[in-house]
């Protein structure tokens, strides 16, 4: 019983340091940037689109939609991780 009990408070406390908020904020500049590189990024993707749709069986154009809208997935994500708070 002594062993779940330990097991439990282990748990507890890492459910509660997992819980708190991140405190890790980049600088208003630096998302200045991020936010610029996604509507690069946004912007670019909707240029593949376009040629896509001139040309729906290149493969190619098909890879770089993917990759330009993927990278900008990541960068928005990075963005809302650490600069919202900033807005």
């Amino acid at each position: 019983m002594r062993i779940i009990l330990i097991a439990l408070a282990i748990v507890s406390a890492s459910q509660a340091v997992a819980e708190s908020p991140m405190q890790k904020a980049y600088p208003h500049d630096v998302c200045e940037k991020i936010s610029g590189t996604i509507d690069f990024l946004l912007d670019l993707s909707a240029k593949h689109w376009d040629e896509l749709g001139k040309q729906p069986e290149n493969e190619k154009v098909a890879l770089k939609l993917s990759w330009t809208v993927d990278l900008a997935a990541n960068y928005t994500t990075i963005y809302t991780a650490f600069c919202e708070h900033s807005d």
